[in-house]
């Protein structure tokens, strides 16, 4: 059997260290072989902006590290359709690797998964 985490990121990196903690955790939980699903949802879509420049905030550029997670094997990113509808941002204006995902859906992953953190 193998361990499903799920890790929701509901908040932007500007807003403090969670982002960086969620994709710690996310690398920990691949590197013992678990299914990691990372889901953003509400403002954590904001991560997922194409051309962002992390050199301006004296940040390394995140969506470079969103980019780099398939070589960990993680390659379950996952957008709620719901939260992207509630901005003025399209699908278009994300990274392309990420899979568009209804709230009902994100709801049926987080049954099935042995663990559930929220950033």
């Amino acid at each position: 059997m193998s361990i499903k985490t799920n890790i929701v990121i509901n908040r932007s990196f500007l807003a403090g260290a969670d982002f960086k903690e969620a994709i710690d955790l996310s690398l920990v939980c691949a590197a013992f072989d678990q299914q990691v699903n990372l889901l953003f949802v509400d403002a954590g879509i904001n991560n997922l902006i194409k051309g962002q420049i992390a050199s301006m905030l004296n940040d390394k550029n995140h969506v470079d590290i969103i980019k780099g997670l398939e070589f960990y094997d993680i390659e379950n990113i996952y957008l709620e359709k719901e939260s992207l509808d509630k901005t003025c941002l399209k699908i278009n204006d994300l990274l392309p690797s990420i899979k568009l995902i209804t709230r009902n859906e994100i709801n049926q992953l987080n049954r099935k998964a042995n663990h559930l953190v929220v950033f």
